[in-house]
């Protein structure tokens, strides 16, 4: 099963802290927020060399920050970013801190599936919600909503059935979302 492509998902609030966390990255932001469109424009607005700062731009365009656009030659930066990243966050541990579920994602994906039960619950809860009430998917089709997720897709769909969250049919072809 193929994961997801890192652009399926936006990265969670650690994924952009840790991609702001390098001065060079922080300060070719910087420059894309202040106007700057270029590598050059980047080098000339932080004084950094242009491989810095083209390293730092592939980085923030990999990281989803910034969008390269290849006809133009030219950065912008996203606008979705970090709405998107504290969404996901809020939706994992709820706006008064953390339930311990947010650990447990790591750009978008599951690093693994809790022990704890309730944060299991909390964890896999983000993830039946990919699965529309009402519709009958076949295995195939769980098989791959549960390897964008998380690379051991078996042990996930397990885990949403034996939750009760995911209803197997008797001939086990066929699952629905309880």
């Amino acid at each position: 099963m193929n994961a997801a492509a890192p652009e399926d998902h936006p990265p969670s609030c650690r994924d952009l802290v840790g991609l702001l966390a390098q001065t060079d990255r922080r300060a070719a932001y910087a420059a894309l927020a202040l106007g700057a469109t270029t590598v050059t424009d980047v080098a000339a607005r932080t004084g950094l060399r242009p491989p810095a700062a083209a390293a730092a731009l592939q980085k923030l365009t990999a990281g989803r920050i910034a969008a390269f656009d290849a006809a133009t030659r030219t950065y912008t930066l996203r606008d979705d970013t970090f709405r998107l990243a504290v969404q996901a966050e809020v939706r994992l541990t709820g706006r008064g801190g953390g339930d311990g579920a947010g650990g447990y994602f790591r750009r978008g994906r599951l690093t693994s599936i809790p022990g704890d039960p309730e944060v299991r619950g909390r964890v896999l809860a983000v993830v039946t919600a990919s699965f529309e009430p009402g519709t009958t998917y076949s295995e195939a089709k769980v098989n791959a909503i549960c390897g964008e997720w998380l690379d051991d897709w078996v042990s996930l769909r397990r885990a949403l059935v034996d939750e009760g969250l995911l209803r197997r049919n008797e001939s086990g072809t066929a699952y629905e979302r309880t």
